[in-house]
């Protein structure tokens, strides 16, 4: 795809919410909702509508769920834009050119005529796009002012949580440092399986003795290990099959611990390096799990503070058909 076609979805969701812009002796026609003094045109909404049925992964979703999430977020929109006009919050001429900027580098339009054509194709111009960007900045601002700024966590409280979902996200499994000799036979053949656990011993006593495992290993393993003198690096409790995971995490700890028969293999360790499992750090783990919060707490504090500017506005849906879906989410 070139670089002027990337963007064109893009600018046409951009397009579409630049058309509530325009003003309304330069449009006439049915209104959709009205949020206090700001109209949702059916133009308007059948844009946004549109978009979302274009958007990646919403090709399934029941139409009824689509209507009423555009519904949703339009009103949303224009509850915040009466939110920002209250605080006196508006975007600088800075700020919607290093928006503007930041689209053109996302999709590689490094000249203004590639960035022009692709805005052509999406039936928007310049004006119209910085028009957009500085409605998004500007909301944008409301909702760190409004929302995000309250949303401070102390590290009491991080400590606290940190308690609360250790178990969940940070915990750390027993592990150790394990290599291996494994000696194969034909699955239900009882010689060659009492041939390989006599050679299993045969090389444990030679270990007794005093013997290298790695060199062992080398000399008579079957396994995949046997050129790293069967070194399996770290493994973690419950990451191998049952019997061998058993084996290598015996109580009480063992070096060598007793042989693992499988039915077509018989399996030697020496396990080094045995770590008892816990939990990661506090402060290693600190920085995640305020994202983890931050993210939790953002979806509940913004549902809440867009539910109260809800209550507190006077929202009007014109349309039957939608505001029989809007009543069903509400109660």
């Amino acid at each position: 795809m070139s670089a002027v076609r990337k963007p064109v979805l893009l600018f046409a969701a951009l397009a579409a919410a630049a058309a509530s812009a325009l003003p309304a002796a330069e449009l006439v026609e049915q209104i959709v909702v009205r949020v206090n003094d700001r109209l949702i045109t059916q133009t308007e909404f059948d844009k946004r509508l549109a978009i979302a049925a274009k958007t990646p992964g919403r090709a399934n979703t029941d139409l009824a769920e689509m209507q009423h999430q555009v519904l949703e977020d339009l009103i949303r929109e224009k509850l915040l834009e009466e939110r920002a006009k209250e605080m006196s919050v508006s975007a600088s001429e800075e700020e919607v050119d290093v928006a503007v900027a930041r689209v053109k580098a996302q999709y590689n339009l490094t000249t203004d005529a590639e960035f022009d054509a692709a805005l052509a194709q999406s039936g928007m111009t310049r004006d119209e796009l910085k028009r957009q960007m500085r409605q998004t900045i500007t909301l944008q601002k409301v909702i760190g002012r409004d929302v995000t700024s309250q949303m401070q966590l102390t590290d009491d409280a991080l400590r606290l949580e940190y308690e609360r979902k250790k178990e969940q996200f940070y915990a750390i499994p027993e592990s150790a440092h394990v290599a291996e000799i494994v000696l194969k036979f034909q699955p239900g053949d009882p010689e060659e399986r009492q041939k390989a656990v006599a050679g299993i011993e045969e090389i444990r006593v030679k270990l007794k003795a005093g013997a290298s495992f790695a060199e062992l290993a080398r000399e008579t393993s079957q396994g995949n290990t046997k050129d790293k003198g069967g070194d399996l690096g770290n493994v973690t409790k419950g990451e191998l099959v049952e019997a061998l995971d058993a084996a290598i995490f015996s109580t009480p700890a063992q070096e060598y611990p007793a042989p693992a028969l499988l039915s077509d293999s018989v399996h030697l360790f020496r396990v080094t390096d045995r770590k008892a499992s816990g939990f990661k750090p506090f402060p290693e783990v600190k920085e995640d799990l305020r994202k983890r919060i931050s993210d939790d707490l953002y979806e509940k504090r913004f549902t809440e503070y867009m539910d109260k500017l809800r209550r507190d506005a006077f929202v009007k849906i014109y349309v039957p058909e939608l505001a029989k879906l809007d009543e069903k989410k509400v109660s």
